[in-house]
C-alpha cells in the first residue's frame, strides 16, 4: 500500500511501505510501552492494556510482554517470530506459557512476589523497577492518558487476576509481519469455538525522513463477537446493551424498560456492564450495597428479559424489607420460578430471584415507588 501525505503548506508525497526487521523493531517499541497502551483490542474496540512485565519467566520461557485490561483480564504478548520459522509453533508456545504460568502461579502472592522481583532487576523493566502490582495499576488508573477509564478499580482490577490465575483463563496477542490465510481461520475458530482468545496483530510501516507511521490490523475481534461459547466474557457498552435490549424486547416492553431505566440513571450512584452474553446492566446504590472491595449492584436487568433483584449483595438490615416491599404487589411477590420472597422457598442470603420481562414490564411503576422507599 502506498500513503499520500503532506506536511501543511507543502505538496502531497508517496510513502512507500518500507520492509525492516519488524521484530526488532516491535521488541524495542513494546519495551519503551509505546505500541501496548496505544493499541485498541476487543471487540468493542475499546479495550486498552497496561504493561506488567517484560520478559517475565513463565516457567516456560520467558514472556515478550504481560499486560493486563482494566476488568484484570491478563494477556500474554508474543512477538518472537525469526526464531519460529514455523508460524503455527507460535500458538503451540504461547500455549505452554499460560500452562506454566497457571502451575508456577497457582499462588497468587508467589505471582506478586516474584513479578517485583524480576521488574527490580531486569533491564527490560526501567520503568516500572520497584514497583508492586497495585503501583503498577494505581500509575496507570491515575496517569494523564491512562488507559483505562474513570470507573477502574484497581481491587477489582486484582480480585479478577487471581480469578484468572486460578481458572487459568489467559488471553493471547501474536504480533506478526504477517498472516497467512490458514493461521486467519485457525485465530477465528479458536476465538469462536473454544473460550480461548487469541488476537493477532500485523503491523504496516512507513518512514519518511524523521517520519515514522505504524498501521495495526487486529484479527480475531470479530470471531469473539460471535463466539457463544458458555463462560466466556463479552465486552458491553451501556449503549451496547441498550441496543441490545430494543433489538430483544417488543415495543411495549422497551418502552417500560426506557421508563426503568430513566428513574434508575436518575437516581443510582453507578452502573455497569455485565460480561454475559446476552448483555445487562448493574445498577448500584451505595446506602443499600455494601463496600467490600467493588460495590455490588443491587439489581441487574439482563438482555435475555430477566431483572433480578441481588439480594445477596444487599447490606443485611435492608434484605427481608425490601424483599417485603416487593411482595405487597401480588405480583412481584414470587420470581419467575413461582418461589416466594417470604418464606423458605427461597433464601435472601443467597438466591437471586428473577422477574420474568412480563412481570417486570407490568410493574415497572410498583417497582420504581418500591425503590424509592429505600434510596
Amino acid at each position: 500500500m502506498t500513503l499520500i501525505v503532506r506536511k501543511t503548506g507543502k505538496k502531497f508525497e508517496q510513502i512507500h511501505e518500507t520492509n525492516f526487521h519488524l521484530e526488532d523493531k516491535l521488541q524495542d517499541l513494546i519495551h519503551e510501552d509505546q505500541i501496548i497502551k496505544k493499541i485498541k483490542l476487543g471487540p468493542g474496540d475499546d479495550v486498552r492494556l497496561v504493561t506488567l512485565s517484560r520478559e517475565l519467566e513463565s516457567g516456560s520461557g520467558p514472556i515478550d510482554v504481560l499486560a493486563i485490561d482494566e476488568d484484570g483480564d491478563i494477556y500474554i504478548v508474543e512477538t518472537k517470530l525469526k526464531k519460529n520459522p514455523d508460524r503455527r509453533k507460535i500458538l503451540a508456545q504461547i500455549m505452554d506459557y499460560a500452562g506454566a504460568m497457571w502451575n508456577r502461579f497457582d499462588d497468587f502472592n508467589t505471582f506478586e512476589d516474584q513479578l517485583q522481583q524480576h521488574n527490580s532487576t531486569s533491564k527490560h523493566n526501567n520503568i516500572i523497577s520497584d514497583k508492586s502490582l497495585s503501583d503498577i495499576i494505581d500509575d496507570a488508573i491515575s496517569s494523564e492518558d491512562s488507559p483505562f477509564s474513570d470507573n477502574a478499580d484497581r481491587d477489582k482490577i486484582i480480585k479478577n487476576m487471581q480469578a484468572c490465575f486460578k481458572s487459568g483463563e489467559f488471553k493471547f496477542i501474536t504480533v506478526w509481519d504477517k498472516l497467512e490465510s490458514e493461521l486467519i481461520n485457525t485465530i477465528n475458530y479458536l476465538n469462536e469455538k473454544t473460550s480461548i482468545t487469541i488476537y493477532a496483530v500485523t503491523f504496516e510501516y512507513y518512514k519518511n525522513d524523521d517520519l515514522e507511521i505504524l498501521i495495526p490490523s487486529i484479527y480475531g475481534r470479530e470471531s469473539e463477537k460471535r463466539s457463544v461459547v458458555k463462560g466466556k466474557r463479552f465486552r458491553w457498552t451501556l449503549e451496547g446493551v441498550k441496543q441490545n435490549f430494543k433489538n430483544n424486547f417488543t415495543p411495549d416492553e422497551y418502552i417500560m424498560f426506557k421508563k426503568l431505566y430513566q428513574f434508575l440513571e436518575e437516581n443510582v450512584d453507578s452502573m455497569r456492564p455485565g460480561t454475559g452474553r446476552d448483555g445487562s446492566i448493574n445498577f448500584v446504590f451505595n446506602k443499600l450495597c455494601p463496600e467490600t472491595g467493588t460495590r455490588g449492584s443491587f439489581l441487574t436487568l439482563s438482555g435475555n428479559g430477566f431483572l433480578t433483584i441481588n439480594y445477596p449483595w444487599l447490606k443485611p438490615e435492608y434484605r427481608k424489607k425490601i424483599a417485603e416491599s416487593f411482595s405487597e404487589n401480588p405480583k412481584l411477590k414470587i420470581d419467575y420460578k413461582s418461589r416466594s420472597l417470604l418464606n423458605s422457598d427461597t433464601d435472601l442470603n443467597d438466591d437471586y430471584p428473577k422477574y420474568s420481562r412480563d412481570q417486570w414490564s407490568d410493574n415497572v411503576d410498583s417497582i420504581i415507588e418500591t425503590i424509592k422507599k429505600f434510596i
